[in-house]
């Protein structure tokens, strides 16, 4: 059976400045900063029986996933392609979390596809067509930016990858990231919401501090910094922090836009932090930074 599969690390957004350019797309996107996980999205592709038509899959169930059948399609249209596919994802990681499973999605579905269907295009091409698959679906701004990259990023200037420019913040391999996941948030309703405009302004006073000491310890003071501002925190989250705030860990903050708490902490406090957030409810997800952008696999 012929198939083609990559793998995209999910991305965690510390904070964020939307940057939307009406009828551009490859302008749009958004400032911030955030950890690419070495948790994410693995995507195997394959031809369908059925030409024209695409299946997709999340976890072995059958659903419509919007931006991965997006990606697909773009691809499809620029070969002058008509085949079916069928795409196939897996993740460990919780949707709507703030995790980036979106982008993660969408990236790996675009390099998995193009080789699939022998589409002759460049990495940077292909992470064009998964920004717009999220921005068209609503789902993401500016998480492909640091996906293609890997690591803690820092997006100094938006739009898609190759019109952005994405720095990167140094952190030693012994940092982990401990992910407690509450429930899903509509991206939408924050994005489109009347205090937009206000919740810009922090992100950019956010990231103009951030540029000015690039370290892992203020990376989370400033997000922390700008979830506590923006008023985006959720009771479950403010929860989490109240408890984590107790231990000695580098720092603790919100994902954006997540029902989701995340915290960085070193080897030694590690079961402490698990329990912490396991005891107010959360689901645990424990993670390394990943330095390697999205890879084609076969």
């Amino acid at each position: 059976m012929e198939c083609s599969e990559a793998f995209s690390p999910g991305g965690l957004s510390g904070f964020f400045r939307t940057h939307i350019v009406e009828g551009d797309y490859l302008k749009s996107g958004a400032w911030g900063a955030g950890l690419a996980l070495d948790r994410g999205v693995f995507v195997r592709v394959r031809f369908a029986k059925e030409p024209g038509v695409i299946k997709t899959f999340l976890n072995g169930f059958s659903g419509d996933y919007f931006v991965a059948k997006t990606v697909v399609k773009e691809i499809l249209k620029r070969s002058d392609i008509n085949r079916g596919i069928i795409i196939e994802q897996v993740t460990d990681l919780p949707i709507g979390g703030g995790l980036g499973t979106s982008g993660a999605s969408a990236l790996a579905t675009a390099l998995a596809t193009a080789k699939l269907v022998g589409y002759k295009a460049s990495y940077m091409e292909l992470a064009r067509i998964a920004h717009i698959a999220d921005i068209v679906n609503g789902t993401g701004l500016g998480t492909v930016s640091g996906l293609v990259v890997g690591g803690a990023v820092m997006v100094v200037s938006p739009g898609a990858p190759g019109y952005d420019r994405v720095d990167r913040i140094l952190v030693g391999s012994n940092v982990k990231v401990v992910v407690g996941f509450f429930g899903p948030i509509n991206k939408r309703d924050v994005i489109s919401s009347d205090k937009i405009s206000e919740i810009d302004k922090l992100g950019e006073v956010a990231l103009e501090e951030l540029v000015r000491e690039p370290t892992i310890e203020n990376f989370v003071r400033v997000s922390r910094w700008f979830a506590e501002e923006s008023g985006l925190i959720t009771k479950n989250v403010r929860k989490a922090l109240e408890k984590i705030d107790k231990l000695d860990v580098i720092g603790a903050s919100m994902a954006m836009i997540g029902d989701t708490v995340y915290v960085l902490t070193d080897n030694d406090l590690l079961e402490d932090v698990v329990s912490g957030l396991r005891d107010v409810g959360a689901k645990v997800y424990v993670s390394s930074i990943a330095w390697t952008p999205a890879y084609l696999i076969r």
